[in-house]
């Protein structure tokens, strides 16, 4: 099993309904949580490496299962976690988050 199919299998365990939601804003600037779940489902279904700078920003969710899906999408797009754990302290996320952003800032420096 691909990990892209795993994260929407875990997502799928935790009730998250994707795509199904009447009404609802999308993306990953929704104000409901639900929607940037969806989002994240999406870029790792897709592997849209244009939704890295969005999924970074995810990793700073207070929502434990944002963060958890972020990050396993990214490691599946980058094939790195830069040292981020979803279940780590807010100091030590925020550090790995800036990790990320310098990364993504030196990746696309030309």
């Amino acid at each position: 099993m691909n990990r892209a199919l795993s994260i929407l299998s875990v997502a799928s365990l935790l009730g998250v309904a994707v795509g199904c939601r009447p009404g609802k804003v999308s993306g990953f600037d929704s104000p409901q949580p639900a929607a940037r779940i969806d989002a994240i489902l999406d870029a790792a279904r897709s592997g849209d490496p244009s939704a890295i700078p969005d999924l970074i920003v995810m990793l700073d969710s207070d929502d434990p299962l944002t963060r958890l899906l972020a990050i396993q999408t990214l490691e599946d797009m980058t094939g790195q976690t830069l040292g981020y754990e979803q279940s780590a302290s807010e100091f030590e996320r925020s550090e790995a988050v800036g990790r990320w952003v310098r990364w993504y800032e030196a990746e696309n420096a030309a």
